[in-house]
């Protein structure tokens, strides 16, 4: 059978696919980790299996046709839908209901289909709106890697990243409305949900790049003035995935105690660090998780604009000389690990913080495949996987030769997934054969496509 495994963002996603495919590998089963768009084109040449993922959907749900689901159930394929943010929403409860709208339609599922939610809130939402999909709630497992279960998924390069830059502190962005990828055009346009003609979603729309804005300008200013209060730490800024990195290495260029990197999973970096600032940035939940001291930096407080979940975690901090303080308690000893507010609430959006994440989706998956039990399978030889990758690059090409516009939407793209690697995969999949799976085997046919057996 035939398993697929989508990613959009291969430094958030690559590694629990690793895993989670590691702990389903057996003879029977074919598993496929790719970029989304080529997975979709392998789909093409394959039949009967279950897709594992979010990206069947590629639009906002009042937009969605559907028609890559359609070509997967027509395929012979069965769902298990897991969105990759069902838990961090902005504003108030009645916010993140409307973005749970958005994000998927279930009226597109089937009976045969499952829809894992992050935690009971988006559970008893869902069921509300639907009747016939079964809704489960098993939390996000990329969240448990940041256990000590699987510590040493991230604990090698976490060690390297301390030699290097010794004591540092991560600092995280989240301004993906105030400093956008692709430009201002993507976050004023349909297709980046701003509707012009709604008067009620434009000033909404306003009002958070207002504060997007003013909260990334307090973060910039806030990092220079920690370098200079703490010249013998080093500052690792890490712009969001789907942020213009080149911002912050304008902002921040010469300052020898500020790096702006986004290398590789941020797991090790959050590991490797003494604290971890942010403002609504899911990097607190993971850096809670794995016991790193959270700061919340809020000068500009507004909870209809607020993102609720990460900010719950560790301390919240609205001035410098509050974070110059708590970072000299860090840095001395004086403060450790990372408390976790309203923790009702937040267990009640994710579960996570109650159950095992892989073990909940893994029995989800097991209960399709008894439900489905033998079907017909085809499967693709090395030569149509080559022909595919030649036709896709092709693809690309050609699109980044139309205009000025599609060669920077490649480039954001591009950034966020930057395709797969020897250098960077070899060693995780021999620590996965080690802690995982000794007889799982790893095989990574093109920078978009991994084969697992």
């Amino acid at each position: 059978m035939n398993y697929l495994l989508p990613i959009e963002t291969i430094n958030r996603e690559i590694d629990f696919k690793l895993v989670l495919a590691a702990k389903l590998a057996s003879q029977r089963k074919k598993l496929w980790i790719g970029q989304y768009d080529f997975l979709s084109l392998i789909t093409e040449r394959l039949f009967g299996g279950i897709y594992i993922g979010k990206n069947i959907f590629l639009k906002r749900s009042d937009l969605e046709n559907g028609e890559h689901y359609k070509s997967l159930k027509a395929r012979g394929f069965e769902v298990v839908y897991l969105h990759e943010e069902g838990a961090v929403f902005s504003g108030i409860e009645s916010d993140w209901k409307n973005t749970l709208k958005s994000q998927y339609d279930l009226r597109f599922f089937n009976e045969k289909d499952k829809v894992c939610v992050w935690g009971e809130f988006q559970n008893e939402f869902d069921k509300n709106r639907s009747e016939n999909v079964k809704i489960i709630t098993t939390g996000h497992p990329r969240f448990d890697l940041y256990t000590k279960q699987y510590s040493w998924i991230y604990n090698p390069i976490s060690l390297k990243l301390q030699e290097k830059y010794g004591d540092f502190i991560l600092i995280n962005g989240n301004y993906g409305v105030a400093n956008h990828g692709i430009g201002l055009s993507h976050i004023f346009s349909k297709i980046g949900n701003y509707l012009v003609d709604d008067i009620q979603s434009r000033l909404k729309r306003i009002d958070f790049f207002s504060n997007s804005t003013n909260q990334m300008v307090a973060m910039i200013q806030l990092t220079h003035h920690l370098a200079v209060k703490f010249p013998e730490v080093n500052f690792v800024f890490r712009p969001h995935p789907s942020e213009n990195h080149e911002t912050y290495k304008i902002i921040f260029k010469g300052v020898n105690n500020i790096i702006v990197n986004h290398e590789g999973a941020v797991g090790p970096w959050i590991l490797g660090a003494k604290a971890v600032i942010h403002d609504g940035c899911t990097t607190a939940i993971e850096a809670a998780l794995s016991g790193v001291p959270v700061i919340n930096y809020k000068p500009h407080y507004d909870p209809n604009l607020d993102i609720w979940l990460p900010n719950q975690m560790g301390v919240q901090l609205k001035n410098h000389t509050e974070v110059f303080d708590y970072l000299r308690d860090v840095l001395s000893g004086k403060e450790a690990g990372c408390k976790i507010n309203n923790i009702e609430k937040v267990s009640s959006l994710f579960e996570n913080f109650k159950s095992n994440a892989f073990e909940n989706l893994i029995q989800v998956i097991k209960e399709v495949e008894k439900e489905k039990g033998q079907c017909k399978v085809k499967e693709m030889s090395n030569a149509q996987i080559k022909a595919l990758y030649l036709k896709f690059e092709l693809k690309r090409k050609l699109y980044a030769l139309k205009n000025a516009s599609s060669r920077n939407k490649l480039s954001y793209h591009n950034r966020k997934f930057y395709g797969f690697s020897k250098v960077d995969l070899e060693p995780k999949f021999k620590l996965i054969q080690e802690h995982i799976n000794p007889e799982v085997r790893f095989k990574i046919h093109n920078p978009f496509l991994i084969e697992v057996q």
